[in-house]
């Protein structure tokens, strides 16, 4: 048995460090947020992305052609929890766990995304699991993590732009459970170094 998931992807930061809508670079033939609404479409629950920032109108246009919900951050100065409490706000009705992801981890994949499903479903869920990713030979932790729906008013109530982290290294650490992803598939583009040289590698078609 695989739960259904809802996921709220967070496509809200100002990117700037990147000086350019970050979501809105082409990659594989698309852009960073079409990959990522590919990556996380076939969960099975409800799909939000939180938008904001200048461009928000021709984000919106992608998230809806791929089935996602467009959710406005009118403040994305206000930093990733509010992204964050707003995506998680318009799941309200919902009883599905949330899985939370970024746009700008270009390298993640449907079947990653899957594992992480498949392993959540096999938690036992009266512990308020808390599932997080290892990436590569390094187990480096990262993004995506799927929270018990226990963890929503929690989820909502962060501020700054640390997001879900301060609260699976606070509050929630006790509850927080890892899957290996073997290959090294975390990595999120912040620069546009990062970006210029994981695009030569990896972005074109």
């Amino acid at each position: 048995y695989t739960m259904e998931i809802d996921v709220v992807i967070l496509a809200a930061g100002l990117s700037r460090r990147m000086g350019t809508s970050k979501v809105l670079l082409p990659w594989r033939g698309g852009t960073l947020l079409e990959a990522a609404c590919q990556v996380y479409g076939g969960l099975g629950g409800k799909r939000i992305v939180v938008i904001g920032g200048e461009r928000a109108e021709e984000a919106a246009r992608i998230v809806n052609a791929c089935g996602f919900t467009a959710v406005y951050n009118e403040k994305p100065e206000a930093g990733q929890s509010r992204s964050l409490a707003l995506g998680i706000a318009a799941l309200a009705d919902s009883a599905r766990p949330v899985l939370c992801a970024v746009a700008d981890q270009p390298l993640m994949t449907k079947e990653a995304a899957g594992q992480m499903q498949v392993a959540y479903s096999k938690l036992e869920q009266n512990d308020k699991p808390i599932l997080c990713p290892l990436y590569g030979p390094n187990k480096e932790r990262g993004n995506p993590v799927i929270f018990s729906p226990d963890w929503k008013d929690a989820l909502q109530q962060l501020v700054g732009d640390e997001g879900g982290r301060r609260l699976i290294r606070g509050a929630a650490k006790e509850y927080v459970q890892f899957i290996e992803i073997s290959e090294p598939i975390g990595v999120d583009v912040d620069t546009p170094f990062e970006y210029e040289q994981l695009y030569n590698r990896r972005g074109k078609i």
